[in-house]
Formats: structure tokens, C-alpha cells, sequence
């Protein structure tokens, strides 16, 4: 599979563009079921949500990948690959760690944290260090396999550079990752609550613009301090070459609230690569979600006429 084209401004070129939307939290999330038709006012149904452990096998396994990394990245692969119940968000703990995983695509990539949301809705903010490490996946099989952990959706991306079975597993479908491929000049706002801390994250994306209002910092190292801050950046800003709209694999530990990436596996998308806009006409609708220890995060914008959906129980 040929690596996606990052360039812009040229129309034979795959693009990437979006307007963030979503909720980022730091614990086992619930979203709500959003269903929006054009004309209509939005339906929206509470979720059912319950914090989901893996088992004793898959905490030694995220830990084996997690330590092969810097002698064999194929045993590392290999390893995330046996993943195979992990996908979209699950924790567990090893050895006295709680580890963490989670698969989905990229809604949004900051020098100090990227939130990525998986393929029933589940929304999780992840910090970054300058340890993080960052691998784009899309010329490798093995790296694939890992990303996905599904054997068909790898073979199609790898020998027909089709997409969509691996971005319907970790985006949930085509639309959604279109939704976050084109643009709308309509604001989206994203206000996150992390539990037990003073951090509450404000994101509004406008037209190419991402502002980002924190009332703490994201530290690494601590739990999050009281420290009010504004950044402004690209929405679409890669970080490592991880960017909005990516199909990514997260891996890494909890502690002090917060969640730590220790390694991230990703493929570019293009808008080519999951049909087209997914824009519309601009139907209105809003998401709230809740995590098991208690954060709660609203995301309000537009939607396209193509109704989103998300599950009531994972």
C-alpha cells in the first residue's frame, strides 16, 4: 500500500482537511446514540457504558509490545496484532501498571496531547512526551495488521488500496472519517471534563483553526495544575506526522487521571481513500458522553445528512 500523500493545494493531490468535533476524556467513555435527519430536529438516546478490563493475557501482551519496541518492532507488531478483543478502547493491569489501549482515528493532535475516538463513539484524550513514539504504518503489512488486527481489512489496504474495511473498524465508517476529511465553515465546539482533577479542555475548530482553551496544565509527570491557558493551531497540524483524520493505535499506562502514550501506530487518510464529503447539507446534532470515573465532555456542530449513529452499549 502506497503511504498517503500529506502535500496540499494541488487538486490531483489527496488533501486533508476537516473541522475537529469531539469528546476527550481520560477514562472508559460512553457516547450517546445521535441520530440527525435533514429537517428534523436531532433524536438522541443516553448510552449505556460500563469501564471494559481485559484479561490478565492481555496486559502481559501490551506490556511484551510495549518492551519489544526498541529491539524488534516486528515482535511488537506481532504482539498488538493478538489484540484482537481490544478494538476500540480496553484497560487492564500488569504487574502493578494499568495499561491501556485503544483504536480508532484522529480528531485531534497537539504537541502536549492528541484525543482519538474509536469506532462506537468512546473519545479519549492521550497525553504526549517527547518519549511518545510515533510509527505511520501504512507500507507495512505487519504494521497494518497491528493497526487493525484484522486480517481481511489488512489484506484489502495492503494488495488493493482500499481503505474502507479498515476505517469502518476504527472509525465506525467511511462517513465519519469523511466528516473529519472536509471542511464546514461552521464553529465546532469540544468542552472536556477530566474527573478528579482541575482540568476542563475547551476546543473550537473554525474553518482550518483549532482554539484550544485548558484551565490546567497536562502534565506528564503529575496530576494537572491549575494553570489557564489559549493556543491556537492548524486543525490539521501533524505531530510526528500524526494528523486529524489518521487511523491510529494507541498504547501506553494511566496514572494520576490521566492517560500516557507510550506508542502510536498510524495511517494517513485522504478523503479519496473513504468516498468523498461527507458534509451535507449541514444538519444539526450534539453528542454527550460520560467516562466510568466520572469526566463529562458535549460536542456541538454540524453533522452531514448522512445520519450518524452511534451504539448504545459496547
Amino acid at each position: 500500500m502506497i503511504a498517503r500523500d500529506r502535500r496540499y493545494g494541488k487538486s490531483s493531490v489527496r488533501t486533508r482537511v476537516g473541522i475537529a468535533t469531539a469528546v476527550l476524556v481520560g477514562g472508559a467513555v460512553a457516547a450517546a446514540a445521535v441520530v440527525a435527519s435533514h429537517g428534523a430536529a436531532p433524536a438522541a438516546t443516553s448510552a449505556a457504558y460500563a469501564s471494559r478490563y481485559g484479561g490478565n493475557n492481555e496486559g502481559s501482551t501490551i506490556s511484551s509490545a510495549l518492551n519489544s519496541w526498541s529491539w524488534s518492532r516486528q515482535s511488537s507488531y506481532s504482539d498488538l496484532a493478538k489484540l484482537t478483543q481490544a478494538r476500540q478502547y480496553s484497560q487492564t493491569t500488569h504487574q502493578g501498571k494499568t495499561l491501556d489501549v485503544q483504536r480508532g482515528i484522529v480528531v485531534l493532535a497537539t504537541k502536549k496531547f492528541l484525543i482519538l475516538k474509536s469506532a462506537n463513539g468512546s473519545l479519549h484524550l492521550w497525553l504526549l512526551s517527547g518519549n511518545t513514539k510515533f510509527q505511520n504504518v501504512s507500507s507495512t503489512t505487519a504494521g497494518t495488521q497491528a493497526l487493525t488486527a484484522n486480517t481481511s481489512a489488512t489484506q484489502q489496504a495492503m494488495t488493493a488500496g482500499n481503505m474502507i474495511p479498515a476505517t469502518t473498524l476504527l472509525a465506525g465508517s467511511p462517513t465519519t472519517a469523511a466528516t473529519m476529511l472536509t471542511p464546514t465553515t461552521t464553529p465546532q465546539t469540544v468542552t472536556v471534563r477530566v474527573a478528579n482533577t482541575s482540568l476542563t479542555v475547551t476546543v473550537t475548530v473554525t474553518r482550518g483553526t483549532a482554539t484550544v482553551n485548558q484551565t490546567a496544565a497536562t502534565s506528564w509527570t503529575s496530576m494537572p495544575t491549575w494553570r489557564p491557558s489559549t493556543f491556537t493551531q492548524d486543525a490539521w497540524w501533524p505531530m510526528k506526522g500524526l494528523a486529524r483524520g489518521d487511523l491510529a493505535l494507541v498504547v501506553g499506562t494511566r496514572s494520576h487521571w490521566t492517560l500516557h502514550a507510550q506508542l502510536v501506530l498510524f495511517t494517513p487518510l485522504s478523503s479519496a481513500d473513504v468516498g468523498g464529503s461527507g458534509s451535507g447539507s449541514g444538519s444539526t446534532g450534539t453528542t454527550t458522553g460520560s467516562t466510568g470515573s466520572g469526566s463529562t465532555g458535549t460536542t456541538t456542530g454540524t453533522t452531514g445528512t448522512t445520519p450518524v449513529s452511534v451504539p448504545t452499549t459496547w
